[in-house]
């Protein structure tokens, strides 16, 4: 039997529907897609709204034991593709070379209007 553990991280802010935050499956930790809803960063730049969703994985990540050099892949929701190089410089300061495979696409949008982008992400643990 396969052990599946099911996290959420109240600290980050309740999940916005019916998932949660963190599931762990023996060592690969699955990050549901963050944004910066419910923080300050949510009416900010597409940088400011990158940094505060790292911060966040990398708090899942710490509960976990880990830290984004673990990060084995993260895909990236953009809004606007022009936002790409303002996020790929907060990219570059938290992955600090470490750097992970990666998806980028742009959608038409996200949950709200005001969210730029939102990040997923797959951890070896």
């Amino acid at each position: 039997m396969v052990d599946i553990t099911r996290r959420n991280f109240p600290e980050i802010g309740a999940p916005g529907g019916p998932f949660c935050h963190a599931v762990r499956t023996g060592n690969m930790l699955y990050i549901s897609g963050a944004t910066a809803g419910g923080t300050d960063a949510a009416q900010g730049t597409a940088a400011q709204q990158a940094e505060t969703i790292l911060q966040k994985l990398s708090h899942i990540l710490k509960a976990e034991g880990a830290t984004l050099a673990n990060v084995v892949k993260v895909t990236v929701f953009l809004t606007d593709m022009g936002d790409r190089d303002e996020i790929a410089k907060v990219r570059e300061r938290f992955f600090q070379g470490v750097y992970p495979a990666s998806t980028l696409v742009q959608v038409a949008a996200l949950a709200a209007p005001n969210l730029k982008l939102e990040i997923e992400a797959v951890a070896a643990l």
